[in-house]
């Protein structure tokens, strides 16, 4: 019974250590199915992106596509890649970088030219002005992997004005002949809210040196105008929208103006007044310009002789900008733009972002 027993003992032994065995096998063989990806030490970037397109690059071809084209990128293992198209005026790559496409694994994509223009306009470029474009891929596989760019090429494309219809309340008065609705003399909701904002010239055009009455009209006639009493405050005016109040009335100036037709105030800032002075006129006086809301852009419509001009504000040399070195970009004190040949132009100019063109019609 012993014998019996010790032999039942060893064949347990020889079980288990047959297991163990079997068990080391089969993670010896796990362990040598295993490949762990080898990232390249040199991984090959995408090579030059490539640009085509039919049509032109203006509002007649905003939805026409952009075609860019690249090689694939190799990180030394198969992988899923995603690549990135950029773009930026700055050929460094450092700032305004803005991403147009996002695709995976493929090797082309598209973007529309209406697209792109809305970037150069986010980038402060004026319509109409030459801007050098440098695009490029960036091809990545993980957050733990360095990102490898093709190198860059450039283009050069002029943005185009696209006109947004924001709504619109009007500012009737003796400066502009209480005409409602009149181009002279309009606010925009550039949120599409309560809030409307403007800068408007109130002057009157029979007398230019004392105040100057005007209403508030939510529509482009007479019907539920409004009204009041200002409280002025330096050269500054706030108020109460009242339908039964008289005519608002200020000192002459340029002002910006804000009205909330939901809260029922407005409130006017005195603000630059802007013309352009020259050689068409001597240099004898600023020719008043136009602020267009809709552009937010200064600008001004007429004949010009060839020669040189400036803009300056308030009719006086205290600040006025040229361009220094001719590339589209105001200087305060810069050199005289110049008109090349007599003719009809509109001018404009973007004293925030320090831009301006001239078209001639």
């Amino acid at each position: 019974k012993n014998e019996k027993n010790l032999r039942k003992v060893k064949m347990k032994k020889i079980k288990v250590t047959l297991f163990l065995a079997i068990l080391g096998l089969l993670f010896a063989s796990c362990k040598t199915d295993i490949v762990q990806p080898v990232v390249s030490s040199s991984p090959t970037s995408p090579e030059q992106v490539n640009l085509t397109y039919t049509g032109q690059f203006n509002i007649n071809y905003a939805d026409s596509l952009i075609t860019f084209s690249w090689s694939a990128a190799n990180f030394g293992f198969q992988s899923s890649t995603t690549y990135n198209v950029q773009i930026t005026p700055d050929s460094s790559f450092t700032n305004n970088v803005k991403t147009i496409i996002t695709i995976d694994q493929k090797l082309t994509g598209t973007a529309k030219v209406g697209d792109i223009n809305a970037i150069l306009l986010t980038w402060n470029y004026a319509a109409g002005t030459n801007v050098k474009v440098y695009y490029r891929v960036a091809a990545s596989v993980s957050q733990n992997v360095d990102t490898v760019f093709s190198s860059a090429s450039s283009t050069i494309v002029a943005p185009y004005s696209v006109i947004i219809n924001y709504p619109m309340i009007y500012v009737p008065g003796a400066y502009q002949g209480w005409s409602p609705g009149a181009v002279n003399g309009r606010l925009f909701s550039y949120g599409f809210d309560s809030q409307y904002s403007g800068i408007i010239r109130i002057i009157d055009t029979t007398n230019a040196t004392s105040p100057s009455d005007f209403k508030i009209a939510p529509a482009p006639n007479w019907d539920n105008s409004w009204g009041g009493t200002l409280v002025q405050s330096g050269n500054n005016y706030t108020g109460t929208l009242d339908a039964s109040g008289g005519n608002f009335t200020v000192n002459p100036a340029c002002y910006v103006i804000d009205v909330d037709v939901n809260a029922l105030t407005i409130s006017l800032t005195k603000t630059d007044d802007w013309g352009i002075i020259g050689d068409f006129n001597g240099w004898s006086t600023s020719m008043p310009m136009f602020y267009d809301g809709q552009r937010k852009m200064w600008e001004i419509t007429g004949d010009f002789t060839a020669g040189g001009f400036k803009f300056r504000a308030n009719n006086d040399w205290a600040l006025n900008y040229g361009d220094t070195g001719a590339d589209g970009t105001l200087d305060a004190g810069g050199d005289n733009i110049q008109i090349a040949a007599a003719g009809n132009y509109t001018i404009r100019a973007d004293f925030v972002a320090k831009t301006y063109t001239i078209t001639q019609n």
